[in-house]
């Protein structure tokens, strides 16, 4: 019976370096698939951030600005980064001459609701919800109190901005918000090629 005798030859150096090859190419592959893949979950994860963050925002700000009245003075502006209001508490025809005007917060029951944006840091500006005594007063210092209502906003007027027109009772709010990474496809990701845009008509305003 003839037995197979073992081949005392090993691979060559041309062999190996095709082997070497085609495992890095394999490795590469792989890699490349891997990377693509983190970047895409990234990208889905950073876009739905963004529109929550919006979407949230401008549903919070519409369920209370319905109720609101005597916005900025009750004078029309066409674009501004901070809204000054007051909400209807109730009623009074003595005390109040009508509708009696101010807010929820116990410190300032009589005071101003304010929508601001808060700029020291321009990568991550935020939309800030403050309470003071009068509308025109300053926001209290390092926006103590206030609450945000959306991270991750987009500083620029043209993308963020609050409109009233006082004949028409309207408020219209215009919110991007952006994210930037080196991270991300293009260093961003944000609710663009449009800003999130609300439209709300004050029910009670005069």
């Amino acid at each position: 019976m003839k037995k197979f005798q073992k081949s005392g030859r090993g691979m060559t150096l041309v062999e190996m370096m095709i082997v070497g090859l085609l495992l890095t190419v394999i490795g590469g592959a792989i890699f490349t698939v891997l990377l693509v893949g983190r970047r895409t979950f990234l990208t889905s994860h950073t876009y739905l951030y963004v529109q929550q963050e919006g979407r949230r925002a401008l549903s919070d700000m519409s369920k209370e600005v319905l109720q609101a009245g005597n916005v900025n003075g009750n004078v029309s502006f066409s674009g501004s980064q901070r809204m000054d209001f007051q909400i209807l508490k109730g009623y009074d025809a003595v005390a109040c001459g009508g509708f009696c005007w101010g807010t929820e917060n116990a410190t300032y029951p009589n005071g101003w609701i304010h929508y601001v944006l808060d700029t020291a840091n321009v990568q991550q500006a935020r939309l800030l919800r403050c309470v003071t005594a009068n509308r025109l007063d300053a926001m209290p210092a390092g926006f103590a109190g206030c609450r945000v209502m959306a991270n991750h906003v987009d500083p620029s007027l043209a993308a963020t901005a609050f409109r009233y027109d006082h004949a028409l009772r309207t408020v219209t709010f215009t919110l991007h918000t952006l994210v930037s990474s080196a991270q991300l496809p293009g260093g961003s990701v944000g609710t663009m090629p449009v800003p999130l845009t609300a439209r709300v008509m004050l029910r009670n305003a005069s």
